[in-house]
């Protein structure tokens, strides 16, 4: 794959879904600025995109002041805003990796580098599909949850680079 220092810039795509079931699991929530910091650099910060959905409008309210965060903090939110129409009816999990998908393709023709903190079986053709463009793709996650939230090996092996996070204590929020 490329070296990732050839891009012109490195994007951050977060699932949130994923991102709630790690902290769920490991008992500590990610520091997301903390992540995009990292992979940015003082003239070229990493542009980042959280992805998730709400299933409906009560969840959507109950998420409100965490987007709210996310906006403040600079990191764009990603996901369907069709929750109130009637017509809306949506797989709980994995309806956000589309758009994902779809972001990453288009980052990559665009000439970045991509951060993917993800964990779906669901994200391999895309790997797949990344690593014929000779994009490079860091993965973040863990292997140090059950298995249906640690990413496959397939999709680890696919990555230039994974970064298990259970491993790196900076990429959690201090605890008090």
């Amino acid at each position: 794959m490329t070296d990732p220092e050839e891009c012109d810039r490195t994007i951050l795509l977060i699932d949130g879904s994923h991102v709630d079931r790690l902290r769920s699991k490991l008992g500590r929530p990610l520091d997301l600025v903390k992540l995009r910091d990292f992979f940015g650099t003082e003239s070229t910060p990493a542009q980042a995109f959280y992805y998730r959905d709400a299933r409906d409008i009560d969840e959507h309210h109950r998420l409100q002041r965490f987007f709210d965060w996310l906006e403040r903090h600079g990191i764009e939110m990603r996901g369907s805003k069709d929750f109130a129409e009637p017509w809306y009816q949506r797989e709980r999990y994995g309806s956000n990796l589309i758009q994902l998908a779809i972001d990453a393709v288009d980052a990559a023709h665009d000439g970045a580098a991509l951060v993917i903190v993800a964990g779906d079986a669901k994200l391999i053709p895309l790997f797949k599909r990344l690593e014929d463009m000779d994009v490079p793709v860091t993965l973040v996650s863990s292997r140090a949850v059950p298995a249906s939230i640690a990413p496959p090996p397939p999709l680890i092996d696919l990555a230039e680079d994974f970064i298990d996070i259970n491993e790196d204590e900076r990429f959690f929020l201090a605890q008090d």
